[in-house]
C-alpha cells in the first residue's frame, strides 16, 4: 500500500512546517528554530527542507502541500512585521496606516509606508518580490482586503512551486478556523461521541466559524457549524491592549496575562465595565453593544485614567466573562460536556482553569501550542477531512505527544562539546547521568537539558528545557536575572510525573489534558510551598506539564530520582532560550547559553557538563 504523505505550512507569524504520514503527525518544526529570529514570518524553508531531508521524502510521492488561511498578502512578511518591528514600529503603524484606514477611508500599504523595512532578500529572491511590492504598493495590503484572496494564493503557490517543483494541483488551501478546529479535535488522544469544538482567534478568514459540533455515530463523523461570523473581540483587544501598555503586541500578550493577579479587585471591576461597553453574549454568538471605531485609539483613550495592573486584570476579568458566559450558553444548548479549544485566545491557560471548572462534567482539552503555529499540522488534518468526509476519524491519529522536532545525534554533541568547552572550566560525566543531575538541582543548581528529539511550540516539555528545584525561591530570581532576563512577575511552570500529581493539585484533574501546559490549576495549600519557585507567586495557579508514563521516559527518570532525594516530585521548567530568542535547537546554540548566562551544567542524554 502506497504511503499518504501530506506536509502543512503556516506561513505567516511564526512560520511552520508539518509532516504527516498515513494520517498522523510525525514531524512539526517552526522556521524560528533554524533561523534563530523568534517569530520569523518568513516562508519555512528550513523547516521543509528539515522534514524532506530527515524523512527522506521524495516530492513525486507528495499527495498534497496543505497551506493555512485563505485570506493572505505578503505585506507582513516582507516588512518583517512580526521579527523586526518594534514598539515604536507598531505605534507609527497605528498613526500612519490604521487611522487613514479607518478614519479617513484611505488605501493605505503597508509596503509602500514602511518600504524602509523592505526585506526582498528572503527565498525565493529580490527579483521576484519586487514585482511583488510593486503591484502591492498603491493598495490596501492587509489581509483582510478580500479583493487579494486569489492574488495571495498565486503568491504561496509560486513559491512552494520554485522550491519543490512539485504539481500545482498538489497545493490545498485551508481555511483558518476550520484548521484550528480539526487539529484540536483530531489530535486528542482519545476520542469521544460528541465533542464541543470551540475556535477563539484574532483574525480569522472572512468564512469563519466560532464553533463546531464533531459528532461520532454509527461509524460517521458528524460536523455541524454553530456560531457563524467573526465577531469575537477579545483576541484583537488583548493585541492592542498590550500595546497601549508599552508591551510588543502578537509576542507579549503573555506579560498582560501575567500581570492580571496583582491587580486588587474593585479597580479590575471598573476598568471591566469600560470593556464591557463593548461586546456581550448573546444566546451562541459574540454581540456589540457598541463596536469601537478601532481598537487602538478609542481604548487608549477610554484606558488613560486607569494604572497598567487594573488596565491588565480589568481585560483579563472580561475576557474571562465573555468566554464562560458563551460556553455555558453552548452547553446548556447541545449537553455536550467534552470540549477541544484552539486559536490564539486559548493560550491565556487562566481562563482555561476557569472553563475546566465551571462543571464536574467538563473535560476540556487544549493542544500544544493552539496559536497559529500549529496550523501547519491542522492543515494536514483538515485535508483528510475533505478527502474522507465523514470517515476522516478513521484516517486521522492523534498526537501521542508533542516531541516532533530535530533530533541530535550523540557523537555530533560529543565533537562539539569537545571543540567548544574548555577542559579547565567544565567537568564531563557520562555515567549515571540523571542521578548526579538530580543531585545538583537538589543542590540548587539551575542546569539546561538537551536531549531527545525538540519538542513543538512554545512550551519547553522537558527536551529543550531549564530546570531548576521548584521550591527554592531563590533559583527563580537567578533565573530570571543572570539566564533569561524575563520580567520579575512572570512565573515559571512545573513538570509533575503522573503517580504524583495528586501530592500537589489534587484529585479532580483529568490528567491527560495536563500533558502540554496549556491548562493551569490550583495548588493545595499543604503543599504548594514545594512548587514555590514553579507557580504564580500571587494566586498560586499552576500550569503544570504533567507527563503520562511512557511519554518522555528518560525525563520522568530524572524527575523521579530528585524526587527520591527531595520528597519532591516536580522540577521548574522553563523553556531554553535567552529572553528574545527562539528555544535551542542545535547542541551549538545550547552550548552558547551555557558559556554565556549563569546556567551551572548541561544535561544530554549520554553526557552532564557541570561547570567547574
Amino acid at each position: 500500500m502506497k504511503n499518504s504523505i501530506v506536509i502543512g505550512i503556516n506561513w505567516e507569524q511564526n512560520s511552520t512546517a508539518a509532516l504527516m504520514l498515513n494520517g498522523k503527525i510525525i514531524a512539526c518544526v517552526s522556521e524560528e528554530r533554524f533561523s534563530r529570529v523568534k517569530n520569523d514570518e518568513r516562508y519555512p524553508i528550513n523547516a521543509l527542507n528539515w522534514i524532506i531531508k530527515e524523512y527522506k521524502i521524495k516530492v513525486k510521492d507528495i499527495e498534497a502541500i496543505c497551506v493555512i488561511s485563505n485570506n493572505w498578502t505578503p505585506g507582513y512578511i516582507l516588512t518583517r512585521h512580526y521579527t523586526k518591528f518594534s514598539i515604536e514600529d507598531y505605534i507609527a503603524e497605528q498613526n500612519l496606516i490604521w487611522y487613514p484606514r479607518i478614519y479617513k477611508k484611505k488605501k493605505v500599504s503597508q509596503i509602500k509606508i514602511f518600504k524602509n523595512k523592505l526585506n526582498l532578500k528572503q527565498f525565493p529572491g529580490i527579483t521576484y518580490w519586487k514585482k511583488i511590492a510593486k503591484f502591492l504598493k498603491d493598495t490596501n495590503d492587509h489581509t483582510s482586503n478580500e479583493n487579494l484572496v486569489e492574488y495571495g494564493k498565486k503568491i504561496r503557490s509560486e513559491v512552494i512551486k520554485k522550491h519543490l517543483n512539485i504539481d500545482e494541483k498538489k497545493i490545498k488551501f485551508i481555511d483558518h478556523s476550520t484548521g484550528h478546529a480539526n487539529f484540536s479535535f483530531f489530535s486528542r488522544n482519545y476520542k469521544t461521541k460528541e465533542s464541543l469544538v470551540l475556535t477563539l482567534d484574532a483574525f480569522g478568514d472572512n468564512v469563519n466559524y466560532s464553533a463546531k459540533i464533531y459528532s461520532i455515530d454509527k461509524d460517521k463523523l458528524k460536523i455541524k457549524n454553530l456560531v457563524k461570523g467573526n465577531t469575537f473581540i477579545i483576541g484583537r483587544l488583548y493585541r492592542y491592549v498590550t500595546l497601549i501598555l508599552g508591551f510588543k503586541p502578537n509576542e507579549h500578550e503573555y506579560k498582560v496575562m501575567g500581570l492580571a493577579p496583582y491587580a486588587k479587585g474593585k479597580y479590575a471591576e471598573k476598568v471591566k465595565k469600560v470593556f464591557q461597553k463593548y461586546q456581550y453574549v448573546k444566546g451562541l454568538g459574540f454581540k456589540f453593544r457598541k463596536k469601537p471605531k478601532d481598537l487602538y485609539f478609542q481604548v487608549k483613550n477610554e484606558l488613560k485614567y486607569f494604572r497598567f495592573d487594573n488596565i491588565a486584570a480589568g481585560l483579563q476579568l472580561y475576557t474571562e466573562e465573555l468566554i464562560l458566559k458563551w460556553i455555558k450558553n453552548l452547553i446548556n444548548k447541545n449537553k455536550i460536556f467534552y470540549i477541544c479549544l484552539a486559536g490564539g485566545v486559548a493560550m491565556n491557560v487562566k481562563n482555561n482553569m476557569l472553563i475546566s471548572s465551571l462543571d464536574k462534567k467538563i473535560n476540556l482539552y487544549v493542544p500544544p501550542s493552539p496559536d497559529d503555529s500549529s496550523q501547519a499540522m491542522g492543515a494536514c488534518y483538515s485535508y483528510q477531512v475533505e478527502k474522507f468526509g465523514n470517515k476522516a476519524h478513521k484516517h486521522c491519529k492523534p498526537l501521542t505527544d508533542a516531541y516532533l522536532g530535530p533530533k541530535e545525534n550523540t557523537d555530533r554533541i560529543y565533537n562539539i562539546i569537545k571543540k567548544k568547552l574548555k577542559k579547565n572550566k567544565f567537568k564531563i560525566i557520562k555515567k549515571n547521568i540523571n542521578l548526579n543531575a538530580a543531585k545538583l538541582i537538589a543542590k540548587n543548581k539551575i542546569l539546561g537539558r538537551y536531549c531527545g528529539r525538540a519538542e513543538f511550540g512554545a512550551r519547553a516539555l522537558g527536551n529543550r528545557s531549564i530546570l531548576a528545584n521548584p521550591s527554592n525561591i531563590i533559583v527563580k530570581d537567578k533565573i530570571n536575572e543572570t539566564i533569561k532576563n524575563r520580567d520579575f512577575w512572570m512565573p515559571f511552570a512545573a513538570s509533575v510525573i503522573k503517580s504524583k500529581y495528586k501530592n500537589y493539585f489534587g484529585k479532580n484533574l483529568i490528567v491527560n489534558n495536563y500533558n502540554y501546559m496549556t491548562n493551569c490549576t490550583n495548588t493545595l495549600s499543604k503543599s504548594s510551598h514545594l512548587l514555590s519557585a514553579s507557580i504564580h507567586p500571587y494566586d498560586k495557579t499552576c500550569r503544570p506539564q504533567i507527563i503520562s508514563k511512557n511519554q518522555n521516559t528518560n525525563y520522568e527518570d530524572l524527575i523521579s530520582k530528585f524526587g527520591k532525594i527531595t520528597g519532591i516530585y516536580a522540577l521548574l521548567n522553563t523553556s531554553f532560550n535567552l529572553h528574545g530568542y527562539p528555544i535551542v535547537n542545535s547542541i551549538e546554540d545550547a552550548i552558547d547559553i551555557l558559556i554565556k548566562s549563569n546556567l551551572d551544567g548541561l544535561i544530554t542524554e549520554k553526557f552532564l557538563i557541570i561547570k567547574k
